[in-house]
């Protein structure tokens, strides 16, 4: 199983996460979706104008919303041993890491690869490879910067690029883009990457 992740944060602290939304997908269809608006750490806690602009969440809002040590018990299985994959993973996943040693939580033991990166590499004639740019260009219509349709938008954009790769899973997709997954465990972190020069493809004639 695939598990896309979406965070909001409050701030510029990637530990001030004010919003989670997940999406489990099975390689073909998604198969369900959840989100949670999250009260942020008492040392992140407050909120910037720039990021309520973005997602529209407000400190009235997440007053009476579960803390991260509250909610990441019954999380913390569904990440073990997954695929997890997020949309600018490079956002995304230190975030879950800067919350968890916030909590106090280690991290469990799961690879990751992110969806923009490989959006790259699969449309590179898109004007951007934003979440919203790339959902436009499948039809896909959702609210972007709400956490669970984020993450739901991250999983329909992963099904297009197998489908339009021949890729039978995220493993084979990466391999044929040049994209290396990232690791994570409790003894580190490894970063999702780029491992080889993209490919120039032929000029139509």
């Amino acid at each position: 199983m695939i598990l896309a992740l979406d965070f909001e944060t409050a701030n510029s602290d990637p530990g001030s996460v004010c919003a989670v939304g997940l999406a489990w997908f099975d390689g073909a269809r998604i198969t369900g979706s959840w989100e949670s608006l999250i009260r942020p750490h008492r040392s992140c806690r407050w909120f910037s104008r720039l990021n309520i602009a973005v997602h529209g969440i407000t400190p009235e809002m997440v007053a009476q919303a579960p803390e991260w040590g509250d909610v990441w018990p019954e999380l913390a299985p569904h990440f073990a041993g997954s695929m997890v994959i997020a949309h600018n993973a490079a956002f995304d996943v230190p975030v879950l890491l800067r919350t968890l040693e916030l909590y106090g939580f280690a991290p469990p033991e799961f690879d990751f690869f992110c969806t923009c990166k490989s959006a790259r590499r699969v449309w590179p004639g898109l004007e951007n490879h934003k979440l919203n740019t790339v959902s436009d260009f499948l039809g896909w219509e959702f609210r972007h910067h709400d956490a669970q349709e984020d993450a739901a938008a991250a999983a329909n954009a992963l099904g297009a690029m197998l489908r339009a790769t021949g890729s039978a899973d995220v493993t084979e997709l990466a391999d044929r883009l040049g994209i290396a997954p990232g690791h994570v465990s409790p003894a580190g972190f490894t970063p999702c990457k780029v491992r080889t020069p993209r490919k120039r493809r032929p000029a139509k004639s």
